[in-house]
């Protein structure tokens, strides 16, 4: 009993313990920690519960937008086709007007040529009447003398139709080549229809090139002197852009054939090119 009592006495320094029905008070920890355990679990399943809720929410708002639009599919792919349309019929239109305007180009190309058929023809007609004229006065006259100064003038005309045909030539290559002179005879060679032309009816030292092939034919062989300065003397319609030294036939820019006299004319020098002057005439030659 004696130590029963003295545990039951306090010590002056030990702090006094509860007791409940005679067994120590446990303490609040230890009370309350099951109900701090089971609210903690609590807590975690309500927090799991709500992440749980706000992914389901999260899913559903995506696979309402999906099927919004999947139910957009079809007419996004209308719009692709017809914007794919639209870009074809763009493209033939632009087409359309290319071909438009290449017609429109040779149109204008077709009207030219007729233009320069039309000369063509009308050289060909006045050569023929030139030689249907040399003919008649030929047969109209029997006088040696006078048949000569005949052959003479009609292969001076001769000549100057040879010149006329060269300077159409020329004007026929400065219209295929953006209106740019040519500045030397193998140039424009292609717009001549034979090498006969290149060769004077009075050279007769050359009417056995008026025959040869243009494979075989040199420039040096032509009885015409061409006289260009290399730049655009067919700007220049008075110039002189050939000559054929036999006849004193004179080849002006403009396709006209000066027959002149060369005791009553003279060559003159103006910016880099020829020009006729009549003797006596004062001159700004330099």
């Amino acid at each position: 009993l004696l130590p029963k009592l003295q545990a039951d006495i306090p010590s002056p320094h030990e702090q006094p313990v509860t007791r409940v029905n005679g067994h120590p008070k446990p303490s609040f920890l230890k009370r309350w920690m099951p109900a701090l355990a089971f609210g903690v679990f609590l807590l975690s399943c309500v927090v799991l519960i709500g992440m749980q809720a706000n992914t389901v929410s999260s899913l559903k708002q995506k696979n309402q937008s999906l099927r919004a639009t999947t139910a957009n599919l079809a007419q996004i792919r209308q719009d692709h086709a017809q914007m794919q349309q639209r870009q074809a019929q763009l493209a033939e239109l632009a087409q359309l007007q290319k071909d438009n305007q290449d017609l429109h180009q040779l149109q204008a190309e077709a009207t030219r040529l007729r233009t320069l058929t039309g000369q063509i023809r009308q050289l060909r007609d006045e050569n023929q009447q030139l030689a249907s004229s040399l003919s008649a006065m030929t047969a109209a006259r029997a006088n040696d003398q006078f048949f000569a100064e005949a052959q003479q003038r009609a292969g001076r005309i001769a000549c100057a139709n040879n010149l006329k045909q060269i300077g159409l030539a020329m004007h026929i290559y400065a219209s295929d080549h953006h209106d740019l002179s040519p500045s030397s005879l193998g140039q424009f060679t292609n717009e001549l229809v034979t090498p006969k032309i290149l060769i004077c009816p009075s050279d007769a030292a050359r009417q056995a090139y008026a025959s040869i092939p243009w494979s075989d034919f040199r420039l040096e062989m032509s009885s015409y002197q061409l006289r260009l300065s290399g730049t655009n003397d067919l700007d220049y319609a008075q110039c002189v852009v050939g000559e054929c030294p036999i006849h004193h036939n004179y080849l002006l820019a403009d396709g006209s054939v000066q027959m002149i006299d060369p005791a009553h004319y003279h060559e003159v020098k103006k910016d880099g090119r020829l020009y006729l002057e009549q003797i006596g005439t004062q001159s700004n030659a330099r």
